[in-house]
């Protein structure tokens, strides 16, 4: 095998491989604030998204160490979407009580 022949096979697969990669958020979390109100969102680094929702940076959570504590860190998939999490806890807690991020 020529080296022209091995640094095309090396270029082809690696575009093969960035153009199969998803860009869709995976983990769906809820979290509940210190004054009872449910922040949902989704991410594909959950932890890091959480972070800097209690950092303050966030316009929806303006004050900084606001979490009390997560609810829930799950993966998403066809039955769990972020839609249907904010509804269901929209219906349950109340459209006040549910911030979606």
């Amino acid at each position: 095998m020529s080296t022209s022949t091995f640094v095309h096979q090396v270029k082809a697969t690696r575009q093969e491989q960035t153009q199969t990669k998803k860009y869709t958020a995976d983990y769906i979390f809820v979290v509940q604030l210190f004054d009872g109100r449910y922040v949902i969102g989704q991410a594909n680094n959950p932890s890091k998204r959480i972070c800097s929702i209690n950092s303050g940076y966030n316009s929806a959570v303006p004050k900084p160490l606001q979490v009390n504590r997560i609810i829930g860190i799950k993966e998403q998939n066809n039955s769990r979407t972020l839609i249907d999490v904010v509804t269901k806890y929209a219906e349950h807690y109340g459209d006040d009580a549910v911030i979606c991020v």
